[in-house]
């Protein structure tokens, strides 16, 4: 919610500078600005992308409003109790519950689990899986900061087009004060639009998604714990290092020989 907060609080920045000079608010839109910024950087974005990636990134705007995070002391509770399931009835007993886990990643190495994927292969088959969600979740950090990259040259573009308009009525200088402002809204726009939403949203998007990577790396951590047959008990006391006592996960300047660190080599193995 913070960076909602963030994106309302630059909108009236700018609004309020308007106000604060006198200026009618009628003279920071245009739709024809509009048009040619939006419009514009949709289409390099599409040229770019393509509509699937494009939607993506759209659809990354709903991590503002609920950003998706892994719950992580529930998920040491849970692996403890499904190790000490194991350890009792074996793998197998763990398929009845198999259904009620929701994270597809935790659903894909708890199956690694029960069809008894051996410790030295589990780490970099999930290191790969992890890899290959990591670069789908930083889609949407990249298109709008290639979104960032482009509306400034297309608001520039809008600013010229509207001067030729305005050299064109060169016969109506009543007409040239306004006609010159109006074309320069669509450079506020393109500007505008990159450095309030496109390039601060990217970042903000390509953040969350290096957290759920470093969250997946304790999930990882978890999963070959359990292929190993440790007890809940030492599973709880090895995954909790890795939390900073708030249930949060720790940095990996917090955590000596981070997880994080060892997934390249982990992924060399696998390939």
């Amino acid at each position: 919610m913070t960076s909602l907060l963030g994106l309302l609080c630059g909108f009236a920045v700018i609004i309020g500078g308007a106000l604060s000079d006198s200026d009618p608010l009628s003279s920071l839109f245009s739709l024809t600005a509009l048009i040619i910024v939006i419009g514009g950087s949709f289409s390099a974005l599409l040229t770019q992308f393509g509509i699937g990636q494009v939607l993506i990134g759209l659809k990354g705007i709903l991590w503002l409003v609920k950003p998706p995070r892994t719950d992580l002391e529930k998920f040491i509770e849970q692996v403890a109790e499904w190790s000490s399931l194991a350890r009792s009835q074996g793998t197998l007993a763990l398929e009845n519950i198999l259904a009620e886990v929701r994270d597809p990643f935790q659903q894909k190495g708890l199956q690694m689990i029960i069809d008894n994927t051996s410790p030295e292969d589990l780490p970099g088959l999930l290191y790969v899986m992890s890899e290959k969600t990591g670069r789908f979740e930083e889609t949407p950090a990249e298109v709008w900061e290639a979104a960032g990259g482009y509306s400034p040259t297309i608001g520039v573009m809008g600013a010229v087009l509207g001067l030729i308009h305005v050299m064109m009525r060169l016969n109506h200088p009543e007409e040239l004060g306004a006609g010159i402002a109006t074309a320069f809204v669509a450079t506020i726009y393109g500007v505008g639009f990159a450095n309030l939403i496109a390039l601060p949203l990217g970042s903000r998007l390509k953040h969350l998604a290096h957290e759920l990577e470093r969250e997946r790396h304790v999930v990882i951590q978890g999963f070959v714990l359990m292929a190993e047959g440790k007890p809940g008990i030492v599973i709880r006391q090895n995954l909790a290092s890795f939390l900073d006592g708030k249930g949060k996960e720790k940095t990996p300047e917090q955590v000596p020989g981070d997880s994080a660190a060892a997934a390249p080599d982990a992924a060399e193995q696998a390939a």
